[in-house]
C-alpha cells in the first residue's frame, strides 16, 4: 500500500541527506541529519506529519542496517534501494546529495524504486558470523601462500601431504633459513596458531545454529553442502520464498550467463557475477568435492568438463545444485541421489584418454 509521503534519503557516514514529497510533489521537508540515533529520532518528529503514513527509501551502505532498524522502530514503512536498476532508472548528469534524495523520494511517490532485500537483523547478524569465519579462514589461508612461497626461495619440498599438519609442522620448524625468513616464520607460524582456535569456535557457534533450522537439514542432505555453505546460502537468500523461481535465485547468485543481443544476434558471455558474491563464492567451493557418489550431479559435470573443461563444469554445476535446493525447500523434501548412470561418463572419459 501506497503511503502518503514519502522520504527519500541520501546516507552517508556523517550525514543523511532528506526529502520528504507528498503526493502532489510537494517537498514537505529538506536537510541534512546526522548519522546518529539521536539525531534520526529528532529529525523524525520534525517531519510534521504522521509517521505511520510515511516510507522511506535509503540506499544499502554501510550504515543501512542499524538506521533502517531505528526508522522502523519509530513507526516508517522502510525500502532498501537497489542501486543498479534505480541508477539505470534516474541516471542523470548533475549529482549531488540534494538531487539523489529527491530522485528517491519522487520514485517512492511515482511507485517505480526498484528495491532490494531488506534483511531482518537476525539475518544480519548471521551474515557477519558467517563473514567472520570467512574473513579468519581467508587469513590463515594468506599465511599459508605466504610460507609456502618462502619454502619456493629455498627450493624445499615438504614431504608430508599436509604442510600445516603435525609432522608436515615438525619439518617445517626444523628447515635452514636466513634470520629474516626465519624471524618472519616463527611469527607467521604464532598468528596461524592462534587463529585455529577462533576459527573453530565461530565453526562451533555456525553448526549449533545450523541443526535448528528444517530448511538447513534439507539443504545438508545435498552433496557438497555442509553446516557452514547450508548456513551462507541461509543467511544470503534469507527466504526462499522472495525468489518465484530457481533461475531468479541463480541470478541473484550471479551464476547465469551474461548476454548481449545487437542487430537480431544473441551471444552469451561469461556469469554476470551480479547479486551476493559471498552465495556465489559458497555454491563453487562446494562444487570442489565433486565425486561419483553424487550420482547424476556427477554425470553432469563430466559432461560439461568433456566438452569445456573443469572450471565451466563447477560453475554449471554450482548453479545446477542451487536450482536444486530451490526446488527441495520448496517440496520440504531431502536430496536423493540417482545413481543409475554412475560410470558412464567415466568409461567415456576412459575411451578419449587412451
Amino acid at each position: 500500500m501506497q503511503r502518503a509521503y514519502h522520504l527519500g534519503i541520501d546516507l552517508h557516514k556523517e550525514f543523511g541527506y532528506w526529502t520528504l514529497l507528498d503526493n502532489e510533489k510537494e517537498i514537505l521537508f529538506r536537510g541534512k541529519v546526522k548519522t546518529e540515533a539521536g539525531a534520526v529520532t529528532k529529525a523524525v518528529s520534525a517531519l510534521g506529519v504522521q509517521v505511520s503514513d510515511v516510507e522511506c527509501a535509503i540506499e544499502p551502505v554501510s550504515q543501512w542496517g542499524w538506521y533502517s532498524d531505528i526508522l522502523l522502530e519509530l513507526g516508517l514503512d522502510v525500502k532498501l534501494v537497489d542501486v543498479y536498476k534505480s541508477k539505470l532508472i534516474a541516471g542523470t548528469k548533475l549529482k549531488n546529495d540534494k538531487v539523489d534524495s529527491h530522485i528517491l523520494a519522487e520514485l517512492l511517490r511515482s511507485n517505480f524504486l526498484p528495491q532490494a532485500y531488506l534483511a531482518p537483523k537476525e539475518t544480519r547478524e548471521l551474515r557477519e558470523l558467517l563473514r567472520w569465519r570467512i574473513f579468519l579462514v581467508r587469513i590463515r589461508a594468506r599465511i599459508k601462500n605466504r610460507i609456502s612461497g618462502m619454502l619456493s626461495h629455498y627450493g624445499l619440498i615438504c614431504p608430508r601431504t599436509d604442510t600445516f599438519g603435525k609432522s608436515g609442522r615438525e619439518w617445517l620448524e626444523k628447515q635452514s633459513f636466513s634470520p629474516l625468513y626465519a624471524d618472519e616464520r616463527s611469527s607467521l607460524l604464532k598468528i596461524f596458531d592462534a587463529l585455529s582456535p577462533e576459527i573453530k569456535k565461530v565453526s562451533f557457534l555456525i553448526e549449533a545454529k545450523a541443526e535448528l533450522g528444517e530448511e538447513t537439514k534439507i539443504l545438508m542432505s545435498i552433496p557438497g553442502i555442509g553446516a557452514f555453505t547450508a548456513m551462507v546460502i541461509m543467511a544470503e537468500v534469507g527466504t526462499f520464498e522472495r525468489f518465484g523461481a530457481p533461475e531468479k535465485l541463480a541470478c541473484f547468485a550471479g551464476l547465469v550467463s551474461s548476454s548481449y543481443s545487437s542487430g537480431g544476434k544473441l551471444k552469451f558471455g561469461s556469469i554476470t557475477k551480479r547479486g551476493s558474491p559471498h552465495l556465489r563464492w559458497a555454491m563453487i567451493e562446494a562444487t570442489n568435492t565433486v565425486r561419483p557418489s553424487w550420482g547424476h550431479l556427477y554425470d553432469f559435470y563430466s559432461r560439461i568438463k568433456l566438452k569445456k573443461g573443469s572450471k565451466v563444469a563447477r560453475v554449471a554445476l554450482a548453479r545446477k545444485v542451487l536450482t536444486i535446493a530451490w526446488h527441495l525447500v520448496k517440496k520440504k523434501e531431502p536430496f536423493m541421489a540417482q545413481s543409475h548412470s554412475i560410470g558412464k561418463f567415466r568409461q567415456r572419459e576412459a575411451v578419449i584418454s587412451s
